[in-house]
């Protein structure tokens, strides 16, 4: 999504017109879920998929239609099991994508795609509501955040308390036309507790599949932009003894706890055990963590407590190369928030 945005932020500044693919609805084997985005410009050129193959130059063929006549459009599109075969997705299946042609001089639309921008390098939650086209060749979009303000206008029958209780993309009904609820920024936040070796390896695997990464770590020498240039925040902590001091963690966290030594993995899994993370996750030995765990046991920690630390990290692939190890717990990263957002992985 935040390479789409920053598209159409570009495009708002050169005041040029582009078509925008959504994946409203997934049935069997389709390639891409619900909120799949494909921004298409009026030269052809794309940004985003919503599937590939033949999916692809079919919506591609639709959007220089919806370019053309200023329209929006709902498609649905069935997939052989040849196709799907072409697309990686094995068997057949069906999408319903929502094509619709954006103006960036239409004033709403302008401010829209400004906040959206905003949002996106600022980090926050917003949800983007965009009312279907039924009887008519348009849509309309709000925004609604999370104290419920709006940019533009609901339904009657669609509430601001509905919207932002809206966990992952969907279709809504209502009662005289449906509603696509986007939740914008919901890959979740990598804190990586350590800035060595492993720590630089899964930094890039985790911006890479949309986690807003942080690195912390007590030595400035290796916390800082020379060894991390992409991540998006990099902290240099007084002692690992304060690690949350400078964060603020919720269901939306992801934990990595890979420090240069025992007694500070210790020090910031007691810490963190006591915040609401969405995923915590330890790097060690089974002896080293099992070592930790009974001083937490001593320190008053319960079962329930240790049962969420996901300790060795990462999925057990044989990795031994900082690369593979960031690899391992990436992957095991991406299968927990899918849990979060209630994605079945046999459904992808």
């Amino acid at each position: 999504m935040k390479y789409i945005v920053q598209e159409m932020e570009r495009l708002r500044n050169r005041h040029e017109p582009f078509a925008l693919a959504t994946v409203i609805t997934r049935n069997g084997s389709a390639p891409r879920s619900a909120g799949a985005k494909m921004l298409i410009k009026q030269d052809g050129a794309i940004f985003g998929t919503v599937g590939g193959g033949k999916l692809e130059a079919q919506v591609q063929q639709l959007a220089g239609e919806m370019i053309k006549k200023r329209q929006a459009s709902v498609q649905t599109f069935q997939f052989s099991g040849k196709d799907a075969t072409a697309m990686d997705a094995i068997c057949g299946g069906q999408v319903e994508v929502l094509v619709e042609w954006v103006d960036p001089d239409d004033p709403q639309t302008d401010r829209i795609i400004q906040s959206l921008h905003a949002v996106i390098n600022q980090h926050r939650k917003i949800w983007l509501v965009t009312i279907l086209p039924c009887g008519t060749t348009s849509t309309t979009h709000t925004l609604v955040q999370p104290d419920g303000s709006m940019i533009g206008s609901l339904p009657p029958d669609l509430s601001p308390e509905t919207v932002v209780d809206t966990p992952q993309p969907g279709l809504v009904e209502l009662d005289q036309q449906k509603a696509m609820l986007e939740p914008i920024n919901i890959e979740g936040n990598a804190y990586i507790f350590g800035a060595g070796h492993v720590s630089r390896s899964l930094a890039e695997f985790t911006k890479a599949v949309g986690f807003w990464t942080v690195v912390l770590d007590d030595r400035a020498v290796y916390a800082n932009r020379t060894r991390f240039p992409a991540v998006d925040e990099v902290v240099v902590l007084d002692s690992f003894s304060n690690a949350l001091e400078k964060i603020s963690i919720d269901g939306d966290s992801f934990i990595v706890i890979v420090t240069r030594g025992h007694l500070d993995d210790l020090t910031v899994l007691a810490q963190v055990l006591k915040s609401d993370a969405g995923y915590i996750g330890m790097i060690g030995s089974r002896r080293k963590c099992e070592l930790i765990f009974q001083e937490l046991r001593r320190l008053g920690f319960s079962e329930t407590d240790i049962q969420r630390v996901h300790a060795p990290i990462g999925v057990p692939i044989a990795a031994e190369t900082p690369e593979e190890i960031g690899i391992s717990i990436v992957a095991e990263m991406i299968q927990s928030r899918a849990r979060i957002r209630n994605i079945n992985p046999a459904d992808r």
